[in-house]
């Protein structure tokens, strides 16, 4: 039908008539010398670069981009797969490989986003030569998530091949494969998206969008543990050796407790350590309340008895704490690493998304030379 040419236009020589709406010298060959071309690129016989076939378009397009578009060119690079190697030297370009590809397939519907309008103007083109109807498409906007920024796929690949990130799952990046590590839900996702809809205006989005969904989900079986990032020591005087019970999920006390024996000793988080006071009266959560006596590196207390309506009565602060004998725990956030103590029971979680009591939901990742590598999903 005449819809493609082979040009041999160098890529300036060929944006120089494009730029100005006028046909290439070879756009006017015959169908035959067309096709003799053709099988001389499929046979060796033009270096890479020297030749390419155009799908004729209309070259006074409003939109230079659609302008007679390049549908196949000579490689001289071995595909990847090397069952393959060398074996052709005439490879489709995406444009047109999709478009066909796309009608072997059957496909009726295509979403995309709205950087690809062009592709469906481009592959129309195509689908009337063959006289084959062309997909209802849709396209939509960019999303943008706020707390990362502009990030290109090409561009986060160039930063693990350079180490500054492990990997595609590393939890500082917007990737899908990341955000399941940490534990984000996929129902979370779908249903963010499908409440968004599918429109071609750019949006922004704030991660919390996805930790509200997530922690609507993941809320009512996550499994509650108590973890201590950069812990402090607490010596308790006169406090005896018991077992805490706290319940494994608060709402929910047929789900039985945990269970943390404890002498006269218990670490607490360098951030509640920071804001004690000599002859505070706090409580440790699910244990007992106690006295501060000194603050220093170690912080001395003493046991008091009473219940925690006592120091709800004084609007005394509750806090967790883990025993000093806990398991080493490092949490890997968007921000980098924390690392503490968490109780041992922890080790039944691995792979499941659970909440550290007071810090964020988390994924327990896995658990090596007796230290727990847990993800931060959001706080």
């Amino acid at each position: 039908k005449g819809g493609g040419y082979v040009c041999f236009c160098s890529q300036r020589e060929f944006k120089e008539y494009k730029d100005r709406g006028k046909p290439c010298p070879h756009r006017e060959q015959s169908i035959g010398d067309t096709l003799n071309h053709w099988k001389e690129m499929l046979g060796g016989a033009f270096e890479a670069g020297s030749a390419v076939l155009r799908v004729k378009t209309d070259m006074g397009h409003s939109d230079p981009a659609i302008r007679d578009w390049v549908a196949f060119r000579v490689l001289d690079t071995p595909h990847p797969r090397p069952e393959i190697g060398d074996r052709y030297r005439v490879w489709p370009l995406l444009d047109f490989e999709s478009a066909v590809e796309d009608h072997l397939l059957g496909i009726t519907h295509i979403i995309r986003g709205k950087d690809l309008i062009d592709s469906e103007h481009r592959q129309q083109y195509i689908y009337r030569y063959f006289n084959w109807e062309y997909p209802l498409t849709l396209h939509w906007g960019r999303v943008k998530i706020h707390e990362f920024g502009k990030m290109s796929t090409s561009e986060i690949g160039a930063a693990i091949k350079t180490g500054r990130y492990t990997g595609w799952d590393d939890p500082r990046l917007p990737t899908i494969r990341s955000l399941r590590r940490r534990g984000i839900q996929s129902q979370a996702l779908r249903k963010l998206f499908t409440e968004l809809g599918v429109n071609e205006t750019d949006i922004g989005l704030s991660m919390e969008n996805i930790y509200g969904e997530n922690r609507k989900m993941i809320d009512e079986n996550a499994r509650r543990y108590f973890f201590t990032p950069e812990p402090v020591r607490v010596i308790i005087k006169d406090a005896s050796p018991t077992v805490a019970k706290p319940l494994l999920h608060p709402p929910d006390p047929r789900r039985g407790h945990r269970k943390i024996p404890v002498k006269n000793e218990v670490l607490i988080s360098r951030e509640d350590a920071k804001k004690l006071k000599n002859n505070e009266l706090i409580r440790l959560k699910d244990l007992y309340n106690i006295k501060i006596t000194k603050i220093n590196k170690t912080i001395e207390a003493e046991y008091e008895k009473g219940e925690i309506n006592i120091i709800r009565e004084k609007n005394g602060r509750i806090i967790h704490w883990a025993p000093p004998d806990g398991i080493k725990v490092e949490v890997l956030t968007p921000k980098g690493k924390e690392s503490g103590i968490g109780e041992h029971e922890i080790v039944e979680s691995i792979e499941q998304v659970v909440q550290f009591e007071r810090y964020g939901f988390v994924r327990i990742d896995s658990i090596k030379n007796g230290i727990i590598t847990a993800y931060l999903a959001h706080k």
